[in-house]
């Protein structure tokens, strides 16, 4: 079975079997497993809780992705809800094929007592699971997009238009506040992940709006179907 990890607005992806408390080194976790209209069924946690009590500096992310191991999980799919530098608009679907994300003691591995334990991130995002979304996409006539590029900063507030300057300067044309974190430990985890943005907002100094919270959850609701119908098969 695959695992799912829902985003900003994504705390339902098919219906609740049972839930299960997953108990950790890290801490413990809950994973529902659910059912799609196809019988099939999938791991799934809601990242920031049911009720988005959770803000993206308090997420346990070890023991998400610790627990979804543990249960067997063959990948990982992944929801993020993303600002825009470049490229991209509100309400594109991007596939995230890299990240930027300098993120300091993210790891399993605190000990080189039984080897060194360096992981190669080269390519951080599944690319047969990216060819894979691509096909079952293009069958259902859903738009999306590729080659996301993804810079993660610690929230949960947004960004400065100096910020926003220099990430784009590292080449990043995405940002988010969470999905490096889960690239880095799913890498070394060895569990195939496939990261599916949804552009909810233009980053600070993009566009003269700025990015407001209700405005991203309600991007988010209107890609729900579209998300879950490509999931459906992926499943």
């Amino acid at each position: 079975m695959i695992g799912i990890i829902g985003g900003s607005g994504v705390y339902t992806v098919a219906k609740t079997m049972d839930e299960r408390k997953i108990f950790t080194p890290f801490g413990v976790t809950t994973v529902e497993k659910v059912r799609f209209a196809n019988r099939k069924t999938a791991w799934f946690i809601p990242r920031h809780g049911k009720n988005h009590t959770l803000p993206p500096h308090k997420v346990n992310y070890k023991a998400n992705i610790y627990a979804l191991k543990k249960l067997g999980a063959s990948s990982i799919f992944g929801t993020y809800a993303v600002g825009a530098i470049t490229k991209y608009k509100i309400g594109d679907l991007v596939l995230l094929d890299d990240f930027i994300g300098l993120n300091i003691g993210i790891t399993f591995f605190n000990s080189f007592a039984k080897g060194l334990r360096h992981t190669n991130v080269c390519e951080p995002y599944s690319r047969q699971l990216q060819k894979n979304v691509l096909e079952i996409a293009k069958v259902k006539r859903i738009p999306v997009k590729k080659n996301g590029v993804v810079f993660t900063t610690h929230g949960p507030r947004y960004e400065t238009r100096a910020e926003i300057k220099a990430i784009k300067k590292l080449g990043a044309n995405l940002v988010s506040m969470t999905a490096s974190y889960e690239a880095i430990l799913a890498n070394e985890m060895e569990i195939p992940l496939l990261g599916m943005a949804i552009v909810t907002n233009y980053a600070c100094g993009i566009r003269r709006s700025k990015p407001k919270a209700e405005e991203v959850l309600d991007i988010v609701n209107k890609k729900i179907e579209k998300i879950n119908n490509i999931l459906i098969d992926v499943v």
